[in-house]
């Protein structure tokens, strides 16, 4: 079984529950850009970083991120921009520009991995797609 979600639709969730705009784009079938724009007051700036699936484990995703120069700096200020923004427990950091996404904080994706055994997770062209069984009642 396989079902997908495209990016217009992932950035509509992530603005409804984050207010924040972000946009994604395809690199490779394990690898999604990732835009956020980066408003310090005196610096304007969208900030992008690509997102490299690197294990699925039940509904927690690890990600290596690389933003260039200055990565693991990024990520803190990030993460701590969208601290109150965001579920506790939703993301957490990891050594080596790593990141621990525990997707299951995520009422939408709970349900999903509730009910599917996920086998795989790839980036499409226009979004995601979950590979997975239906797990037995």
């Amino acid at each position: 079984m396989k079902a997908s979600i495209s990016f217009t639709e992932l950035k509509s969730l992530l603005e409804e529950k984050a207010q924040q705009s972000i946009s994604f784009s395809s690199i490779d079938s394990k690898t999604v850009r990732v835009t956020y724009p980066l408003n310090l007051g005196f610096i304007k700036k969208d900030v992008s970083a690509n997102l490299t699936f690197i294990e699925l484990t039940g509904s927690d995703l690890l990600v290596s991120v690389d933003a260039g120069f200055g990565t693991d700096k990024l990520l803190t200020t990030v993460l701590s921009l969208l601290k109150n923004k965001i579920p506790d427990g939703l993301i957490e950091k990891r050594p080596e520009s790593r990141l621990m996404l525990h997707l299951g904080q995520i009422e939408q994706v709970k349900t999903v991995f509730d009910n599917i055994s996920v086998d795989d997770l790839r980036v499409l062209t226009d979004g995601l797609e979950v590979e997975g069984t239906l797990k037995q009642a």
